[in-house]
């Protein structure tokens, strides 16, 4: 089990604006703050989610060159926290640059004086540092029954318009230049491709559109991708999928994609982990909230609908795309149009950029969108799902390249808009930037993590009794599992 922190690009910047404001005038002054955190339960790993600080007030806290905390602020925040199902996190800001190690005064702090009242919220004390650079370390203060043991962060992500990921170097080091890469790595630089090559990417749905995303990732030294797909290689599958020939018919498209990404890697070890089945089936999810970054290549209202929720919830970037192609009745092309969203805090989810509903999503958990007669009714009789390996090609590209504008994207890039979109017959692109609705029921599940249910999961690959890592406990499940059908309850009525 594998330990995380992710912080709301919002958040974020608060918090450098509270932590570093001594040190930007130049004062070599330390500070301090509390914060609530969630957790996002992968399969293995465990992510503190923190979307909200909880700033001193007037006395709450001295500066001395160092900072310490009054005790009714630690008796204040902790409260909040409880009040909130929320676990507690400390912030504290140090002189220096990148990842930051503890002294004896941190440890102290943490374990000793805070570690104790943070115990009330039922889950551990997360730690965290920020360098001068706005690079954060992490680590886990996890109760063993005698004391509490400290687990340091593999890395800590930044979650917004970009993605800003600091590793521990011990625990997850830096990739080594290769020839194989040299020009991939010359285009960008060592650092950028060293933080790429790091991240856990998923691509849920392996068809047309999911093989050349996974390829590409392959390509560019990716060192981990998983795969989800229940589906197998049908004959009609072949002008469009890559890889698969007739003689592949019949066999798992995760299956097929796996083999031929390790021949393709440029990296120089690559794991790719082949999952078959539905994103909706409860393994298949927990191993999304395993990954970085999602890639969505799925057409179906439900699992867009969850990875939409993933988005925010679990603070998880997901790069969706989507085909229409419009084919006239005498059988000739109409139009054809593919678009690339992304969605996660700040940006506009799925649903309120109008690509499903809620009510198609239930009519997929009712059947209605497996029965052929209904399916017709909704296309006026004509065919659905056209697509040719050009358009799916061309989708693809756009959507490893908004992946890469974020991760490698330095903080002068403007922003293209919230959606891409491109008209096949004029031969347009356009960039639309648009925000979430007012009340959007999504966003407003930013950072809540396990806090909040999906409620259409269901029993599948890799599931066992649902208890979280062993590490948390099972009494801690049953707290968060009252907790969730408390405020989904809340918000249904």
């Amino acid at each position: 089990m594998s330990f995380e922190a992710a912080l709301v690009e919002s958040a974020h910047h608060a918090a450098c604006r509270h932590l570093l404001a001594h040190l930007r005038r130049g004062e070599r002054q330390e500070d301090l703050c509390f914060a609530l955190w969630r957790p996002s339960y992968g399969a293995s790993r465990t992510t503190a989610l923190i979307s909200e600080l909880i700033l001193p007030e007037q006395g709450e806290r001295t500066l001395h060159g160092g900072a310490s905390f009054a005790p009714e602020y630690l008796s204040r925040s902790v409260r909040l926290a409880c009040a909130r199902g929320a676990g507690l996190a400390f912030l504290h800001s140090h002189p220096t640059d990148g990842w930051q190690p503890m002294s004896r005064t941190d440890v102290t702090a943490e374990r000793d004086r805070i570690g104790g009242p943070a115990r009330a919220t039922g889950l551990p004390l997360v730690g965290l540092t920020l360098g001068t650079d706005k690079a954060w370390s992490a680590r886990f203060w996890r109760w063993d029954g005698q004391g509490f043991e400290r687990t340091w962060c593999d890395k800590v992500r930044v979650v917004g318009h970009r993605l800003a990921v600091t590793y521990h170097a011990e625990q997850m080091p830096p990739s080594q230049r290769r020839p194989t890469l040299r020009r991939t790595t010359d285009t960008w630089g060592s650092a950028r491709q060293s933080d790429l090559a790091r991240l856990r990417f998923g691509v849920v749905g392996v068809g047309s559109v999911g093989c050349m995303v996974a390829e590409a990732l392959a390509r560019i030294g990716v060192e981990h991708v998983v795969l989800v797909d229940a589906d197998r290689v049908k004959i009609h599958n072949l002008d469009r999928l890559l890889y698969a020939s007739e003689a592949d018919v019949g066999r798992l498209k995760v299956e097929l994609a796996a083999d031929a990404l390790r021949r393709s890697a440029t990296a120089a070890r690559l794991q790719v982990d082949a999952i078959p089945g539905w994103i909706q089936q409860e393994g298949c999810y927990r191993a999304a909230l395993d990954c970085d970054v999602l890639f969505s290549c799925v057409d179906r209202p439900l699992p867009k609908d969850l990875l939409n929720h993933i988005a925010y919830a679990h603070c998880i970037p997901v790069v969706f795309g989507g085909v229409f192609v419009d084919t006239k009745r005498d059988g000739t092309l109409g139009q054809a149009a593919w678009s690339v969203v992304r969605s996660g805090p700040g940006r506009r989810c799925l649903r309120c950029d109008g690509q499903y509903t809620t009510s198609d999503v239930v009519l997929e958990r009712d059947g209605s969108l497996d029965d052929p007669s209904y399916v017709a009714r909704l296309a006026g009789g004509r065919p659905t799902n056209q697509n040719v390996f050009p358009f799916s090609a061309n989708l693809a590209s756009l959507m490893t390249l908004e992946m890469l504008r974020m991760v490698i994207g330095a903080s002068w890039w403007p922003e293209p808009g919230g959606k891409l979109h491109y008209s096949f017959v004029p031969g347009t692109l356009h960039a639309v930037g648009e925000l979430c609705r007012d009340h959007c029921e999504v966003a407003a599940r930013t950072a809540l993590g396990d806090q909040v249910a999906y409620p259409f999961l269901a029993a599948g690959p890799g599931q066992s009794d649902g208890s979280p890592p062993s590490s948390v406990g099972l009494r801690l499940l049953a707290r968060l599992n009252r907790l969730a059908h408390r405020f989904v309850g809340g918000r249904s009525s």
